[in-house]
């Protein structure tokens, strides 16, 4: 039997109180890694105080659902919208003043920056075994096959090709801060293309491209409407920048790599603190690089990469 000193959650949903947990959920933020993290709830759920039921309850809830009516919009509209996507892009991904959240093995990187237009954005960095132009074909061509070789990818559905290089997708993203926020759905638009050192596109095979870029931002489609158990994601501004690099290797012969970017700027609803989004979006960040870099082996071995 519990004691009376002993903290419990309520039983039904109309008894969570934000206010209750709020000295809580600030005693956690006071957590500087995820072992400090792990210690802080560990010692919360010995005194009877289930947090991490609450935040469940509190993070997967979105209050600001509205009415969905989308349109179809014309090609022309569709091109425009996709060419701004990737041109806001790349000015945040090639911005300078990141600030390091988060270090993994092979020298990987997650920074954050703070911007005037979407607020607080992630770039991911690291170095992938193999040339720029494959990872970037993987990535515009095959986007149905991600959840086949990528498990941070639930479903991925392609609805409406639109262009060369821009369409529209859907997709389902696992879950994640140690099972805290579950999975959430995007419906997203994309545009894919080599650019120069400028951020501008430049016809494909015509010229030797800084970097390939595939950015996503978020529309509403017909017939893709909220699912009423799942939360529907926005994702503001994002993109892979896979951008070629020549490394020497260890017996003096040159070979191709990729320097591998990923920006990420996603609305995932729900009342969230940011301490927990920072350590969610950067260990699935960290995490997803070694499903690239094992799909980038495994297509290695079958002879798929030049």
């Amino acid at each position: 039997m519990a004691s009376s000193s002993q903290t419990q959650l309520p039983s039904t949903e109309e008894q969570f109180d934000d206010e209750n947990f709020k000295p809580h959920l600030e005693e956690l933020e006071k957590a500087k890694t995820d072992q400090e993290l792990d210690e802080k709830l560990s010692g919360m759920s010995k005194i009877g105080l289930s947090i991490s039921g609450w935040m469940k309850y509190v993070f997967n809830r979105d209050t600001s659902r509205e009415e969905f009516n989308a349109v179809w919009l014309t090609i022309d509209e569709y091109i425009a919208s996709a060419e701004a996507g990737l041109q806001a892009a790349w000015r945040v991904v090639a911005s300078p003043n990141w600030r390091v959240e988060k270090k993994g093995s092979k020298g990987d990187i997650v920074e954050s920056t703070q911007t005037q237009r979407f607020g607080k954005v992630y770039r991911f960095t690291g170095i992938v075994d193999c040339p720029a132009k494959f990872l970037y074909e993987e990535f515009k061509n095959n986007i149905t096959r991600l959840p086949e070789w990528n498990p941070t990818i639930l479903k991925s559905d392609l609805i409406k090709q639109i262009a060369d290089g821009i369409d529209l997708s859907y997709q389902v993203t696992a879950g994640g801060g140690r099972g805290i926020i579950a999975p959430r759905d995007f419906v997203i638009l994309r545009r894919c293309a080599p650019v120069d050192s400028e951020g501008q596109v430049i016809p494909e095979g015509q010229a030797d491209p800084h970097c390939y870029m595939c950015s996503g931002t978020s529309v509403d489609v017909p017939g893709y409407p909220p699912h009423r158990d799942m939360v529907r994601g926005h994702n503001k501004v994002g993109c892979w920048c896979l951008k070629p690099t020549m490394v020497k290797t260890s017996s003096g012969k040159l070979e191709e790599k990729t320097v591998f970017q990923w920006l990420m700027c996603c609305d995932l609803k729900g009342k969230i603190p940011q301490f927990v989004l920072d350590t969610a979006f950067a260990t699935v960040m960290l995490d997803y690089i070694v499903h690239v870099r094992k799909h980038v082996a495994d297509a290695k071995a079958k002879g798929l990469v030049k």
